[in-house]
């Protein structure tokens, strides 16, 4: 996929057959004044759009943004390969912004692709023209948390940390977009050892989005994680709260707040595990990895899990989750993810000391014979 904007045919949608009613104007509204949030994107992926609507290249961005949040890389495809030639900045900057994610979802990787498209974002980003004002705050947040996607796969921690900070403290980019940069940002700081930081962040993000849904029970979950090693006794009365309904009811078995709390459940309340209570760790683990194809993403989860784990007295997985990820995202060219999750294996490494961290090591290729005999 190509950043050449100009290379846009003009074609008749391919989905216009399929989806014959108007767009609802209150979504479209929302979606442009709050963000891509997890249930204006589901109302986007069951809305059904005409031809005239769908040629709209702002609305065909969203709608691939929306699919790839599911993982449906083929309705992407469709999106992004067909529709009327870009005109505006802000046309441009949300069709890179979903190009770059669809490219992250290709396997195998294509690492110069990535680097075209970040190059494209940065230029995009830079730029101070306004052709619509009303889509200028939307589409520069998308296109800027892409761009520090985009940074953090080709190992520009700094910068990449720097676009997140430039949506998470703007003024008059969408209320949503900020919840997310807030929550990656936490990711960052997490790796380079911050994590009085990351929990700032996953604070003024859970109190950012007290009315979005999903996403404030997928905020207190992380901040649960993280505050199991920093205060474990709210971690744990915040985690009594959500298994009895507070937030409304929790199915361990559904979706990712269902399989992250099954997760943090199981290593708050089981450790020392089991053998079958790693097992099903590590595979809700690869499940929730596999939601998203984002570095960032990556970064989140592991960090989090892995820490979570080594402060409840499960150290030798924390280690073996570190040490097998970061070699497993470097074949996927997510090196600054790998560089960061190094760092905290070193830093584990100096807390343990020669004597402490050896034993470790052992009983983690211990445990990973045994696993790989019952798996």
């Amino acid at each position: 996929m190509s950043s050449d904007t100009a290379a846009v045919p003009i074609e008749v949608s391919v989905h216009a057959s399929q989806r014959s009613s108007q767009l609802d104007d209150a979504l479209l509204l929302a979606c442009r004044d709050l963000g891509l949030s997890e249930s204006l994107g589901r109302e986007l992926r069951q809305h059904r759009f005409d031809d005239a609507q769908l040629g709209d290249v702002k609305i065909r961005s969203l709608l691939a943004l929306a699919a790839l949040s599911r993982g449906d890389v083929a309705m992407a495809d469709d999106l992004l390969a067909t529709g009327k030639p870009i005109r505006t900045i802000e046309e441009r900057r949300l069709w890179l912004a979903a190009s770059l994610y669809r490219t992250c979802w290709l396997n195998p990787p294509l690492p110069d692709e990535v680097a075209s498209l970040t190059q494209a974002l940065g230029n995009a980003t830079s730029s101070d023209a306004v052709d619509a004002p009303e889509w200028s705050p939307m589409a520069l947040g998308c296109a800027t948390l892409a761009f520090a996607e985009g940074l953090l796969r080709m190992s520009d921690v700094g910068a990449a940390r720097n676009q997140l900070e430039v949506v998470a403290t703007g003024e008059r980019l969408p209320r949503g977009l900020a919840v997310v940069a807030r929550t990656l940002l936490a990711s960052i700081e997490i790796g380079v050892g911050r994590s009085d930081l990351a929990i700032g962040h996953l604070q003024v993000a859970l109190h950012a989005s007290a009315d979005l849904g999903a996403e404030d029970r997928f905020l207190r979950l992380l901040l649960i994680g993280l505050l199991l090693g920093e205060n474990r006794r709210l971690a744990l009365a915040m985690l009594d709260d959500l298994s009895s309904g507070r937030y409304e009811k929790i199915d361990p078995t559904l979706g990712t707040v269902g399989r992250l709390y099954s997760v943090l459940s199981a290593i708050s309340y089981s450790c020392p595990l089991s053998l079958a209570a790693t097992i099903q760790l590590r595979r809700d683990l690869a499940w929730l990895l596999k939601r998203h194809a984002s570095a960032a993403w990556c970064l989140l989860l592991l960090s989090i899990i892995s820490g979570a784990l080594v402060c409840s007295d499960e150290t030798c997985e924390g280690y073996d989750i570190l040490v097998q990820s970061a070699a497993e995202l470097r074949c996927r060219y997510m090196d600054g993810v790998a560089d960061l999750l190094d760092r905290q294996l070193a830093t584990l490494r100096g807390q343990l000391g020669p004597d402490g961290f050896e034993p470790v090591v052992r009983e983690a290729q211990r445990r990973r014979r045994l696993r790989a005999s019952k798996d």
